[in-house]
């Protein structure tokens, strides 16, 4: 367990590489969500800079695999005496968040790390404090207090990611929305693009990092889709799946970027 949780800190850390935010909803409107951190590329860029990296040989005889999922609702029995002796704040996150599982999939020779974290939802309404969950699961990480220093006291805080949003889902036999709301002013959502210094050469060096990074969307839906809200957005061949993105910067200067209304074609 404790391995687990160090690994989230890790999550914590890089949770602005590569973010695909994914659900797909059944007949029902139950379905799964899943929010995976792709982190490969910025663990081989880390390594590399560091001075490690492998020989192909050595990725080949050294390289390790795993590809696995963890529910938390199984870790909780399993470990249900260490987790009784928790602080009473772990042990309540930890009861929050009993019905959510993580998926982890490494391959150290072809650079692929990615953490996943996701719900089994029983209706869409399961899902109104899905960002809530997620930041509970983030903060059983035992390194809490020096995660929140880096968000809140350093320079690479505001390129992590803002607490104040709250994304809310909503579908009915005609379309799909995901909506954001802030807590910011319409003033401070109008500075946003202030949120960076380009001159700084801190910022600089961490926009330069970021560039590439982007926060993807990817909606399956049990109907065929008329229309997506979101330019540049791709549609299945089947038209149940869409898919669009938003760089990592553009995202952070403008919370409300990712939000789509999708329209079902009528039956």
């Amino acid at each position: 367990m404790k391995n687990l949780i160090l690994l989230f800190a890790f999550t914590c850390f890089l949770t602005s590489c590569n973010v695909t935010e994914s659900i797909i909803f059944n007949d029902s409107q139950s379905g799964q969500y899943l929010v995976t951190y792709q982190m490969g590329d910025a663990m081989k860029a880390f390594t590399e800079k560091m001075g490690g990296g492998s020989t192909d040989s050595e990725k080949k005889e050294k390289g390790e695999v795993m590809d696995t999922t963890m529910v938390f609702a199984e870790i909780m029995e399993t470990y249900k005496d260490s987790i009784a002796s928790l602080p009473e704040e772990k042990r309540l996150a930890m009861e929050a968040v009993k019905d959510m599982f993580m998926t982890m999939k490494m391959d150290e020779g072809e650079s692929v790390m990615d953490i996943g974290i996701g719900l089994n939802f029983n209706s869409i309404d399961d899902l109104k404090n899905i960002q809530e969950k997620i930041q509970k699961v983030q903060s059983l990480n035992g390194q809490g207090d020096q995660l929140n220093a880096m968000k809140y006291e350093s320079p690479i805080g505001k390129f992590m990611g803002s607490d104040d949003e709250n994304v809310i889902y909503n579908m009915t036999a005609k379309g799909f929305e995901r909506t954001t709301s802030t807590e910011l002013s319409e003033e401070e959502m109008q500075s946003t693009d202030k949120l960076f210094d380009e001159t700084d050469e801190s910022d600089k060096e961490f926009i330069q990092y970021f560039e590439e990074s982007y926060y993807n969307v990817e909606l399956t839906f049990p109907k065929a889709v008329k229309s997506v809200s979101f330019e540049g957005a791709e549609i299945s061949e089947d038209r149940k799946t869409v898919k669009y993105k938003a760089n990592w910067i553009d995202y952070l200067k403008n919370p409300l970027l990712l939000d789509v209304k999708v329209e079902f074609v009528d039956e």
